[in-house]
């Protein structure tokens, strides 16, 4: 009788240690931050309205209350993007984590309820009305087939209304984005936590407005931050900022963007098929939705990505906004922080003033860029240095730039052009179009060592303009004789002179080929 009981006493322990732990829901965060960080790869394109490119680092504080040992805790309400190998817990030690795609679904009740008995509600043709009967699904592969009274049948292949009935839905079927997390050993009690992670579905985009003074010498530049979210949770009142420049990523976090995730749980509704099968027969029918005795759910989430959202209120003498993001360090890159709370609604866009300078002190250039034989075409653009001293001096992020110009006739829009990251202390120029008036003509004649340019430039507005040529550095032929008020600047010699109205200037240079030399 002895060794029963010893038995049992080894056993006993071992059944309760491989006990599931317990499960503490968290139904979602009370506080929230959001850093959004923008696409490099996107280069001059427009952020992807539908499915943002980038990504954002989230962190979520939650207050939970834990039975002592080892728990494991239920996310709910994290982004539907998120990756989950990012995902790290402050404020109690994990032991392990779960990205749970069970979401409530069609095919996520058939395989929860099969063996279980279901309510099955139908057309009868004999009498003309809706009938239910009790059902019990017997298989969901391929085919979803069920038992009735009747005998066993294949569901939705009637060609008439049929629909399942649920008793209710499972607590292991979710509505929202789940994270499970489960915890080391720890002494329980009230808890606030802190949960870290990197979701994709989200980017973020800058645009310039910059309206130039008649004279081309000084432009008012103001910036709008557009952040653009994909995901189908939203983040209330949470703080909210964005990175500028490019940073580097792991090809685990790169390549396993979250919409795996999202297409596993899309995968749960699939399309029960009937016999014949691949014949032509075959009939495709709507499958009326899944039927669950629950209460009436909340207002469905917008499935389009919602219009820009901008709250504002006028200033005197300068573009409407409410508030600005504030530029900070963030080692080599660039944050902007929005100095309050805002809502990173769902599938949506909002935009938040981030710059606002009056005065930035530049000049109007016509330029004409010459990389082979003869110069091309002369383009506009205005040419300043990202300085204090110049009235700026603060990064300006990729984006693009609208270009107005004040005139007797108010502001007229000059064009369109876009701006790389540029840090500060760096020169800018943003080109935003082609001269009319100012015209190049080009005659070329043979010399001993190659051929001879020369090139006529004629300006025909009504006030001065600078005028530059350059003569861009190339590895197979080479400029001579170029005129002696050139100037070195990097990978190039610019040509620069100031055309009076209704003046030409004249200039001559040869161009020689180089000589590639063999490889030794």
């Amino acid at each position: 009788m002895r060794y029963p009981l010893f038995w049992l006493s080894i056993l006993l322990p071992a059944a309760g240690a491989a006990a599931a732990p317990p499960v503490v829901l968290s139904v979602g965060p009370d506080q929230v931050a959001i850093t959004i960080y923008r696409d490099p790869e996107r280069g001059d394109g427009q952020i992807a309205r539908d499915n943002p490119t980038a990504f954002a680092l989230i962190a979520e504080t939650r207050t939970v209350t834990l039975p002592p040992g080892i728990v494991t805790i239920r996310f709910e309400g994290v982004a539907g993007g998120i990756v989950p190998q990012s995902a790290i817990l402050f404020g109690t030690d994990q032991r392990e984590r779960n990205r749970d795609a069970a979401l409530l679904s069609q095919k996520g009740l058939v395989d929860r309820y099969t063996g279980q008995q279901v309510t099955l509600r139908r057309f009868d043709p004999a009498t003309g009305k809706t009938v239910e009967e009790q059902a019990t699904i017997r298989s969901a592969a391929n085919r979803m087939v069920i038992s009735t009274p009747r005998g066993a049948e294949a569901v939705y292949c009637t060609g008439l209304a049929q629909t399942l009935l649920y008793p209710g839905a499972p607590t292991s079927l979710s509505a929202k984005p789940v994270l499970s997390m489960t915890t080391k050993e720890q002494p329980g009690g009230q808890a606030t936590i802190t949960l870290a992670y990197i979701a994709t579905g989200f980017d973020w985009d800058a645009t310039y407005i910059g309206t130039l003074q008649p004279d081309g010498k000084e432009m008012a530049l103001f910036a709008w931050l557009t952040m653009a979210s994909g995901d189908e949770t939203s983040f209330l009142d949470a703080t909210t900022s964005a990175v500028a420049g490019r940073i580097n990523r792991s090809a685990e976090t790169r390549d396993d963007s979250g919409r795996r995730a999202r297409a596993e749980a899309a995968m749960l509704d699939t399309v029960s098929q009937c016999w014949p099968d691949d014949t032509t027969s075959d009939v495709a029918r709507q499958i009326p939705p899944p039927s669950v005795l629950l209460p009436a759910p909340p207002a469905p989430m917008m499935m389009a990505m919602s219009d820009i959202i901008v709250t504002a209120q006028r200033r005197q003498g300068a573009a409407p906004f409410a508030v600005t993001a504030q530029a900070e360090g963030l080692g080599d890159l660039k944050l902007y922080r929005i100095p309050v709370p805002v809502t990173v609604a769902a599938r949506s866009q909002k935009q938040v003033a981030f710059l606002n300078s009056q005065q930035v002190k530049g000049e109007m250039i016509y330029r004409s860029r010459l990389s082979s034989e003869a110069p091309e075409a002369p383009q506009m653009l205005f040419r300043f240095q990202n300085r204090k001293a110049d009235g700026l001096g603060d990064p300006l992020p990729a984006g693009k730039v609208i270009l107005y110009q004040e005139s007797a006739f108010g502001r007229q829009l000059l064009g369109e052009t876009t701006i790389s990251d540029k840090a500060d202390e760096e020169e800018v120029e943003l080109v935003f179009g082609k001269a009319q008036n100012i015209t190049i003509e080009t005659g070329e004649s043979h010399t001993r060592r190659g051929r001879r340019y020369d090139v006529t430039v004629r300006n025909a507005n009504s006030v001065p303009v600078i005028f530059e040529l350059e003569f861009m550095n190339q590895p197979d032929r080479t400029f001579e004789r170029l005129p002696r008020r050139t100037i070195s600047r990097p990978g190039k010699r610019v040509w620069r002179v100031t055309l009076q109205p209704n003046v030409e200037h004249r200039l001559s240079y040869e161009m020689r080929d180089v000589e590639k030399q063999p490889p030794e």
